[in-house]
């Protein structure tokens, strides 16, 4: 009887609409009850009572016009005009007429101070702030790649450069030609003098190589690609990351396997004195 009476009731259906317009209000503005929540220190059951007309949730209502001015308020709305609307939406409501007679034996609330805020908050105040921490390293660490990436090509080419430079600048005895050995089972060394090292990838592999004693290459090599190197006395590999893809010559003298695919080899020098011992018939399979 008494809700086909509250159907009847012109008041408790403005009471009814106020709740569903102030969750209007909120959802355009794309506000939580959460976010309401943390910024008035209003109970979100409360919010939500206010919201769904729920009075038995609700605590008296000189404590509710409370929480509907602050809720108006943070939405952006005239608070004073919403709380005049919950009065005269409720003046019909019996469960709020007979709170209304016992609000004024009671004395007035404690207002809890909360932090002023009007209106929609500006948007940069709304973003998280972790995830500003976290753009602003993912930019750090790609600046340091970046860095990272250029001078190590830099290196390359100074290496590539200096190579070319040695090369231009080996004696003219190229021109000279020395008298023709005699037949020898020991190779005489080339007309430069000169340690000529050829590198064929056959997969991918990681390696660092240097002539004597001076990086030529530290980088991840690909397969198909053809590096040749030159010095005077040895080369030294640091790093071999996959044994199994690398073909290695010296002087036109191919270099036996140096492992497995997958098998990675450190500290593998090449000198004259290899040279000489593998040239032979006797070192030609004999692995370093």
């Amino acid at each position: 009887m008494w809700a086909l009476m509250a159907e009847n009731d012109p008041s408790h259906s403005e009471l009814a609409s106020f709740g569903e317009e102030l969750r209007r209000e909120r959802e355009i503005r794309g506000i939580s009850l959460k976010e309401i929540s943390d910024s008035t220190k209003i109970s979100k059951r409360f919010l939500e009572a206010i919201e769904k007309n729920d009075h038995k949730t609700l605590p008296a209502p000189v404590f509710t016009r409370g929480f509907v001015r602050e809720y108006a308020r943070y939405l952006g709305l005239s608070s004073e005009e919403m709380v005049n609307r919950y009065n005269y939406a409720a003046a019909g409501d019996d469960r709020i007429e007979k709170s209304a007679h016992l609000d004024r034996l009671v004395a007035p609330p404690v207002v809890i101070p909360v932090k002023e805020k009007k209106g929609i908050p500006p948007p940069y105040a709304r973003v998280d702030r972790n995830v500003v921490l976290l753009i602003v390293i993912a930019v750090a660490l790609i600046g340091m790649a970046y860095w990272a990436l250029r001078f190590k090509r830099e290196a390359r080419a100074e290496a590539i450069d200096q190579a070319t430079q040695t090369t231009s600048a080996s004696p003219t005895a190229a021109t000279i030609r020395p008298p023709k050995p005699m037949p020898s089972s020991t190779p005489a060394p080339p007309a430069d003098d000169l340690l000529h090292i050829t590198i064929e990838l056959t997969g991918d592999s990681w390696v660092s190589l240097d002539a004597d004693g001076k990086s030529v290459v530290s980088d991840e090599l690909k397969r198909g690609d053809r590096r040749t190197f030159d010095a005077h006395d040895s080369f030294r590999f640091r790093t071999i990351g996959n044994a199994g893809g690398v073909n290695i010559t010296l002087n036109d003298v191919r270099v036996p396997s140096l492992g497995d695919e997958g098998k990675v080899r450190k500290d593998v020098v090449f000198d004259r004195q290899w040279l000489q011992q593998h040239a032979s018939p006797e070192g030609v399979h004999t692995t370093p």
